[in-house]
């Protein structure tokens, strides 16, 4: 073919060419406009869901200043003593008056068991927090044992842990634990996990 040659398309052909593209380009154009609608209420889903969390976590603040927590009744269950002494006096600190404590899950049965006994409450604790992490009875291990218990079996449990092993968490949710904290605790993380349980 001559470079000064050119292919003449029929005028028709042409016609059906040109508003098939300029079709393609509208739909183009409608399908980002609706990614984009959808990525905007995406975002104010988003930032409503960060502003009513900010607000659950500033009441929450606000009620435990005013909430009378000397009639609570704890079990903090750790091997480690530094950890449940430093629950122990947040928890002190902010007006929980009974608080019990054990280093291991078989001292926690025997904790729960022997307070069932001297109070006719339907659970003997009202939680228990508790490491996942125990040599000898664990807390998932415990916790297991707890809900085979009928006078137990709805006790709430916040789960203490530093670790990330999926498999153990799912379990301990399955098994119906009320939340979770992450090592280091700090108090207003811990107030949060409690009012969301007592209040």
């Amino acid at each position: 073919m001559d470079k000064g040659s050119a292919v003449n398309f029929p005028k028709k052909e042409i016609l059906e060419l040109q508003t098939a593209v300029e079709n393609c380009r509208k739909e183009a154009g409608r399908i980002h406009v609706a990614e984009s609608k959808e990525q905007r209420n995406r975002c104010k889903c988003i930032e409503r869901l960060e502003v009513l969390a900010s607000l659950k976590n500033k009441l929450l603040g606000e009620v435990s200043q005013f909430t009378d927590y000397s009639s609570y009744h704890v079990l903090i269950v750790d091997d480690d003593k530094l950890m449940r002494e430093i629950t122990s006096r947040m928890l002190k600190k902010n007006g929980f008056c009974h608080i019990d404590e054990a280093d291991d899950g078989h001292n926690a049965i025997v904790k729960i068991k022997a307070k069932k006994i001297l109070y006719s409450k339907q659970t003997p604790y009202d939680f228990v927090l508790c490491d996942l992490n125990m040599p000898t009875i664990s807390g998932l291990d415990l916790l297991k044992l707890v809900r085979k218990e009928s006078p137990f079996s709805k006790m709430p449990f916040i789960m203490i842990t530093g670790t990330r092993d999926k498999e153990s968490l799912l379990e301990v949710i399955k098994l119906g634990v009320r939340d979770f904290l992450t090592k280091p605790v700090n108090e207003e993380d811990l107030l949060e996990k409690i009012n969301s349980i007592i209040l």
